[in-house]
Parts: structure tokens; sequence; C-alpha cells
């Protein structure tokens, strides 16, 4: 059984991204730990939800006292999320003991290769010689995501991270491909439990506001969720 350290960069980013690859090797029998390192107060979707804006998905104005939730500061944005996040990594099938919040997460947006390695070389102490996961740093990525593909990639230069695989999201393939034209890309999907991905992606989409579920991953890209939806696979190539 071998021991896998899937790096997050966002809530929403183990389903989207990483949900199959995640989902196959639970189904090799593999320990999977999912790493959350940046809290999510950075979202322009609270200013949906707190009426500021019109609503991309129910276009209209909301108005949080009417619908039930109130008025959301960023400390409960990052509650919500990561509830959001927990309850996606369950559907998935990762034990709630190997879902993690990265100490001293890192503002979204502020992300920096320096901080990056120092969580995967926090994991790396609980979990020696474990395979690593992170997103590709190809592709002019989002900085959260690439800053932890490019630490990735430092510390296996040097030889901290023995197995490295650095997966490429949906959204970026042709970016990626462009900028790697020899780039092997390689493909992975659960034969047997696909629904759990999906089931995990559906967390995202749950609108109850008295049990606290907003939707804000919904909310926030709803054409990468649909696609993922429809068709629930990962991507990855070797460093």
């Amino acid at each position: 059984m071998a021991i896998n350290l899937f790096f997050v960069p966002h809530q929403d980013d183990e389903a989207l991204t990483f949900g199959a690859g995640i989902r196959n090797h639970l189904d090799v029998g593999d320990e999977c730990h999912v790493i959350l390192y940046t809290d999510g107060r950075s979202s322009g979707v609270r200013r949906q939800l707190n009426g500021e804006t019109r609503s991309a998905l129910a276009r209209r104005y909301y108005d949080p006292a009417t619908e039930g939730y109130g008025y959301l500061e960023e400390a409960d944005m990052v509650r919500l999320r990561n509830d959001e996040f927990r309850r996606s990594c369950l559907a998935l099938g990762v034990p709630e003991t190997h879902i993690h919040f990265a100490d001293g997460q890192m503002r979204d947006g502020s992300t920096t290769v320096e901080g990056c390695e120092d969580v995967i070389r926090e994991f790396l102490r609980r979990y020696p010689d474990a395979r690593v996961k992170a997103f590709t740093d190809l592709g002019g990525n989002h900085a959260d995501h690439a800053n932890m593909g490019r630490a990735a990639r430092r510390l296996a230069q040097r030889g901290a991270i023995a197995d490295l695989r650095l997966y490429v999201e949906p959204y970026n393939l042709r970016n990626a491909k462009r900028e790697a034209r020899r780039m092997e890309l390689l493909v992975e999907r659960s034969r047997e439990h696909s629904h759990k991905v999906v089931a995990s992606l559906q967390e995202y989409k749950r609108w109850d506001p008295a049990q606290g579920q907003l939707a804000i991953g919904y909310h926030s890209v709803k054409r990468c969720f649909d696609r993922a939806i429809a068709k629930p696979v990962s991507y990855y190539h070797k460093p």
C-alpha cells in the first residue's frame, strides 16, 4: 500500500482536478491524504451571497436575511468553504482522519513557492517517502496552483520527493500542452466508483441555507463543475 499526499490549493480543487485520481488510488487500496493549503477567504462569491453583486448562478440579487444565512464575513466564508471541502472528501471516500488543513494556511491569492515548500516538508515529515501530487506549473496557471507545482519540482530535483505527479486542470489542458509540446499526458479514472467522484462534485452544488450549505463552489465555477460531472477524469504528467 502506497501513501499519497494530494496538495489542494482551494476548496473544490480536490474534486474538480484530483477527484478521479484520488478515487483511482483508493480503488487499489492506497492511502490518500488530502491537504488544503489556502483558507479560501478571498472568494468573490462572498459579494454575491451578501447581495452586493448579482448572483451569476441565481441571476438575481440575494438578500442574506431573507435567504436565511445572514451577512457573511470572511471568517464565515472560510468555515463554509471548509465544510464543502470536508463533505466532498468524505463523499469521495477519503477517511475523516486523512482530511487535513495545513498549519498556518496561506490566504488564497497570496501563496509563495517557499510557503508551499514548507507545507510539503511538513507532511513529508509526517509521512516519509509518500508520493506527492500537486498541480502543474505549466500553462500560465493560477498562482496558488502553480506555486505548489514549482515547489514540488524543486523538492523533487533536490531528492526530497521520490515520486511526483503534476495534475492538469481540465480547463488548462490546452495551455499546458502548448507550453510543453512533448509532455506525455496521462489520464486517470475510476472504473467502479466514478459515481463517488460525481458525488464529491455534487457537494459543491448543495443549496440549503438552513444547513449552512450555500453552493459556494458551484457559484464560483459552474461550468467547470458541469463538465467534471459529465466527464469525471483526472489528467497528470510526470515532471
